[in-house]
């Protein structure tokens, strides 16, 4: 219960100190502590582990030594013994992404019609199945796009470093591309 007051506490003072609406803010907490979980989840499927996984989450989450070390035991006592962790997520991944992409052609057809405008709003295409976050792309960006099965645009800290790297950065999202291993999953979910 501490927690729950101390967590309201954080949110008030917050509110006060932006001017921002507490439920935002609140709201703005909860994506954050989310985004962390999902980070750490995703470089446990990979692999990392120890100190190269707790420099990793305080690297890509800000949070201290202390938060990265109890988040992290967290979410090891939740893993599940598995095999082949590493393709069944790679899989995952890369459906993840292109049912995103499929998303987002059927959106672009949808607001474009004929003709295609210089820029247009797509999803996020990250890996991550609960982001539905948009972001504005230029058409010919998005038409380059298109015709690499192995490149999806992200939101800024979208990445998933453990399967793909960021090759271009643009205002507002970067272009990742998948590592060699993930990209044989693509054609198996993607054959295009």
């Amino acid at each position: 219960m501490a927690s729950d007051s101390s967590d309201r506490d954080s949110v008030a003072w917050l509110a006060a100190a932006t001017g921002d609406d507490p439920a935002d803010v609140a709201a703005d907490l909860e994506k954050g502590a989310r985004r962390r979980v999902f980070v750490v989840d995703e470089l446990l499927d990979a692999g990392f582990r120890d100190g190269e996984l707790q420099e990793l989450v305080i690297r890509l989450t800000g949070l201290d030594s202390g938060q990265a070390r109890d988040l992290i035991r967290a979410r090891e006592a939740l893993l599940e013994p598995s095999p082949a962790p590493v393709p069944r997520r790679d899989r995952r991944l890369a459906e993840n992404e292109v049912r995103f992409r499929q998303a987002n052609e059927e959106r672009v057809r949808a607001q474009t019609g004929e003709s295609l405008p210089e820029w247009f709003e797509i999803l996020c295409e990250c890996a991550d199945r609960d982001c539905r976050q948009p972001l504005t792309i230029a058409a010919a960006e998005y038409a380059w796009l298109r015709e690499r099965r192995s490149c999806f645009a992200v939101l800024p800290g979208h990445e998933a470093p453990a399967v793909e790297d960021v090759v271009e950065r643009f205002p507002g999202y970067v272009i990742v591309e998948k590592h060699v291993e993930t990209r044989l999953e693509l054609e198996d979910v993607d054959p295009k």
